[in-house]
């Protein structure tokens, strides 16, 4: 009787290979492109990915990785400020994030940030807040076009 042996090794082999591969390429696939998406209730990910994202917001590009994710999308600035208040609002507090943001420095405009290639214009403003989980959100707001890129870190 033959030795099967080294043929059913070999297939266990290939078998756990073919895991590898699938789960890199998956893991690939999920962190390393864009998603695209017309508004919030169409994107796919997590509550927490979405809840950071303004409900109003249209023309939505994603990229996610293992603790941070990054948008850009186009929302007027009263609804940002809107969401921004009582998103970030602490319990029994009043936030007013208009009063809270930040323009650009002079000497940052024309810089590109994050790996969404979003360059400040001089009409970008800056809301920065902090999760109570120690995360931080950044969102840059161009006041005349209404996009916006978004940098969220989880912790």
């Amino acid at each position: 009787m033959a030795n099967t042996e080294p043929s059913s090794r070999r297939i266990w082999y290939l078998a756990a290979a073919t895991v590898v591969v699938t789960c890199a390429a998956l893991v690939f696939w999920i962190y390393g492109t864009d998603t695209h998406h017309s508004s919030r209730r169409t994107i796919w990910w997590t509550e927490r990915g979405r809840n950071l994202i303004p409900p109003t917001a249209t023309e939505i590009t994603l990229r996610q990785d293992m603790l941070d994710h990054y948008a850009i999308y186009t929302v007027q600035e009263s609804d940002l400020n809107d969401f921004l208040n009582i998103r970030f609002a602490g319990e029994g507090e009043v936030l007013d994030s208009y009063s809270e943001r930040s323009p650009v420095k002079a000497d940052r405009v024309g810089v590109t940030v994050g790996p969404l290639d979003w360059v400040l214009t001089e009409d970008t403003v800056t809301y920065s807040y902090a999760a109570s989980n120690g995360g931080t959100h950044d969102y840059y707001h161009d006041t005349k076009t209404g996009r916006t890129y978004q940098k969220s870190a989880y912790w």
